[in-house]
């Protein structure tokens, strides 16, 4: 399928788009997981938007997991380093794929936001990461 645009972090203006690509993102990591998959490499370079806004397009799905619901375990490390929860980098027992990609999606939400102007949204959205951080690393414990 042909996409126009670039990687997330590229777009030319996000703070007037911010809202509009969080929620984007949302819908799409929400429909992988109610359809089965966990993409295990959420991050800005594969999630692509036409640079002056539009619908988001999820890519790469070398990594990706078939899921059978949150509780679902996996061992192993996958991803990028920079964007692997810690309980994945961790190597060191089983973890679920699907809350693993909510704090990929909380970090690259994060780095869109380090784009933007300080704002009233910005900073709601930097709380939503945040707790997308740890409300997946508590449930995993």
């Amino acid at each position: 399928m042909p996409v126009a645009g670039g990687w997330l972090t590229s777009l030319t203006n996000p703070s007037a788009h911010l809202w509009s690509v969080a929620k984007q993102l949302f819908e799409a990591v929400d429909f992988m997981h109610q359809h089965g998959v966990a993409h295990m490499d959420l991050k800005p370079n594969n999630i692509l938007i036409p640079v002056n806004g539009g619908r988001l397009t999820v890519i790469d799905f070398n990594r990706s997991l078939r899921v059978k619901g949150v509780e679902h375990r996996f061992r192993g490390v996958v991803g990028t380093p920079e964007y692997i929860a810690p309980e994945v980098a961790a190597g060191n027992g089983l973890y679920s794929a699907i809350r693993a990609d909510l704090w990929s999606c909380g970090k690259t939400l994060e780095e869109l936001c380090d784009k933007c102007r300080p704002s009233t949204d910005r900073n709601t959205l930097l709380e939503i990461s945040w707790q997308l951080w740890m409300k997946t690393r508590k449930s995993d414990r």
